[in-house]
């Protein structure tokens, strides 16, 4: 009797500890993230990375590489014709966006995830630079890729993934400061539900570099969006004047992640990595490292309405794709002639930098 009533006041004893643990547990987790431009130009990708291969059985290497990888969440940038081939690996990933079509008419972009997406939307820049200069950045529909991502049940989360315009010269600067605008006008006007948001994927733009697009005040500071290298690795410095600012810290890449928190979670970054996605050989596949980013997050326990409308992806009918393409790529044909206009520009910025060995 004495022994059965111990075991009961030990039940006793232990069963909140027991309640509170599993509680805390239910109320928290991980979010772990990657962002990968797989350079997927045809014939131009080819060359990319360490190893000649062409752009298909890149794409296929890559995915079964990216399928393996047990992260929640997958942005990819310059798929483009190689979308499909990249898609059939992804098995482990049944929520993604669908192919926007080749090099000419598409985005380039996709998502992959292991939780629900809803609400796809693409949306392309109002401003690039470049037809035969620039980092030929008007010669494909560039822009950002929304999604809603259901993390728990209720719980939604906003991701963007991105590839804003390239290049350095004064006009490409000019082309990303309207990307930074743009992107930042939409988070004020659409995503203004409490949830979280995570942006990530190709900017195209360092702190350490010290141009004049701005970051910090084009975006992070009108969304109150911050950088996780920044807060990470940088001590929370943006203003690459302050002393402080540690210029040589490794992981200021074109490749990068934004967040908020939302009134429902609150997300803390842990880590932004580049993962081992080589070959057998040590083979890298892309002109840019991938990037993976770890966040804990947490509940607080305030429930949001659910969004007015869940839509799943749906793929677009490829023939009706197929003849897109062929009508873009005349298009792209005359913007090419019509971009030579931009020939003497191009020269400029070339003898500018064996001149000075810079840009203006």
């Amino acid at each position: 009797m004495k022994k059965l009533f111990c075991l009961l006041l030990c039940a006793l004893v232990m069963t909140p500890t027991l309640f509170c643990a599993h509680a805390a547990d239910a109320q928290s987790g991980t979010l772990r993230l990657i962002a990968y431009n797989v350079s997927g130009i045809p014939l131009v990708g080819d060359f990319q990375g360490s190893v000649f291969t062409t752009t298909n059985d890149r794409a296929r290497r890559i995915g079964r590489m990216l399928n393996g990888t047990g992260v929640d969440f997958i942005g990819t940038e310059e798929d483009f014709n190689a979308s499909k081939h990249l898609a059939a690996q992804m098995t482990n990933y049944p929520y993604h966006s669908f192919s926007s079509g080749g090099v000419a008419q598409g985005q380039g972009m996709n998502v992959f995830s292991s939780h629900p997406l809803y609400n796809i939307k693409r949306v392309k820049w109002d401003k690039e630079y470049g037809f035969v200069s620039g980092s030929n950045d008007a010669l494909s529909n560039k822009g950002f890729l929304y999604s809603l991502m259901e993390l728990r049940e209720g719980v939604y989360i906003h991701v963007i993934n991105l590839h804003m315009d390239a290049g350095y010269d004064p006009l490409s600067l000019r082309a990303r400061i309207s990307n930074f605008r743009q992107l930042a006008d939409f988070i004020q006007n659409e995503l203004d539900d409490g949830r979280a948001l995570i942006v990530q994927g190709d900017f195209n733009y360092k702190f350490k570099r010290q141009l004049k697009d701005d970051l910090w005040g084009n975006l992070l500071e009108p969304t109150g969006l911050r950088d996780v290298w920044a807060e990470v690795y940088n001590g929370g410095l943006y203003d690459f004047t302050d002393p402080a600012f540690d210029l040589d810290s490794p992981g200021d890449d074109l490749d990068r992640i934004l967040f908020r928190s939302g009134r429902d979670l609150v997300l803390t970054p842990v880590s932004k990595t580049v993962p081992d996605l080589t070959g057998e050989n040590g083979e890298r596949y892309s002109d840019h490292d991938p990037m993976l980013t770890e966040f804990a997050y947490t509940l607080t326990g305030e429930t949001l309405s659910e969004p007015e409308a869940r839509t799943a992806p749906v793929a677009e009918n490829e023939t009706v794709l197929a003849l897109k393409e062929v009508g873009w790529m005349v298009v792209r044909f005359f913007q090419i002639v019509i971009g030579l206009v931009e020939l003497p520009y191009l020269l400029a910025q070339a003898i500018e930098l064996l001149i000075n060995g810079k840009l203006p």
